[in-house]
Formats: C-alpha cells, sequence, structure tokens
C-alpha cells in the first residue's frame, strides 16, 4: 500500500515538473497589440535581443546569437519565455516548431508595424531560415 501511495506520489511530482517545464519552454500567445518594449546589442557574446510586450502585460524576450551579417544561417535563436516568473533561457533547435512559432509572433508584429528594427532583423533571419 505504502509503495503504491509513494508511486502515485512521484508521478504527480513527475507531471508536475514536466508542465512547468512547458510552461517555462512554450512560445507565449501575446495578446494584441504587441509592442517593442527593449531591444539591445550584446556585442561581447555577439547578441540581439528583442523583449515584446502584449496587451496583458505579459513580456518575452528574444533573441540571435552569432554572426546575423555574415553567418545568418549560423545565428542561434534563444527566447526567455516568462521572465517574470523564471528567467529560464531556452535554445530551441534550428528549424524546429519552437522556431516557426516565434516565426509567426514576429511576423505578426512585422506586418503591423512599419519599423525596420531589432526585431525586423530577427524575423528576416528566420523567414529565410524556414
Amino acid at each position: 500500500m505504502i509503495k503504491s501511495i509513494a508511486l502515485a506520489a512521484l508521478l504527480v511530482v513527475l507531471l508536475v515538473f514536466l508542465g512547468f517545464q512547458y510552461y517555462i519552454t512554450s512560445v507565449p500567445d501575446l495578446e494584441e497589440p504587441i509592442s517593442v518594449e527593449e531591444t539591445r546589442f550584446i556585442e561581447r557574446d555577439n547578441s540581439l535581443l528583442v523583449t515584446l510586450r502584449g496587451s496583458e502585460d505579459r513580456r518575452f524576450t528574444v533573441g540571435l546569437r552569432g554572426d546575423i551579417a555574415n553567418k545568418p544561417e549560423e545565428t542561434a535563436l534563444f527566447f526567455i519565455s516568462n521572465p517574470d516568473l523564471v528567467p529560464y533561457v531556452y535554445w530551441p533547435g534550428l528549424r524546429s516548431n519552437d522556431e516557426k512559432r516565434v516565426l509567426e509572433l514576429l511576423e505578426d508584429l512585422v506586418e503591423n508595424s512599419t519599423q525596420d528594427g531589432a526585431a525586423f532583423q530577427i524575423y528576416t533571419v528566420l523567414k529565410n531560415r524556414n
């Protein structure tokens, strides 16, 4: 009986951890209008970062690391889905479903905006790669 309860508790804990991992590594559905809150270029890491904010005050930070100008196909995408809860940096694989979800999110932002900034640069790299 005790082994059954312990096994059930272990399964519940594992499911909670799995749900939490999915929550912090998924691309959020930001509510329109989406705005660019902050852009940064970190020269030391050769990283370009953009922080987006949805209408519900939810933030999403996305970026590329690598030589964007000369070797954009080799740049690595990364994002922080819930920076207020857990500042966990997630590195999805090249041409993965997560990368395509980020591309769709940036596509909505770029279509509704006329600015030619960091978000547009990241969008262009992802669009050419996918």
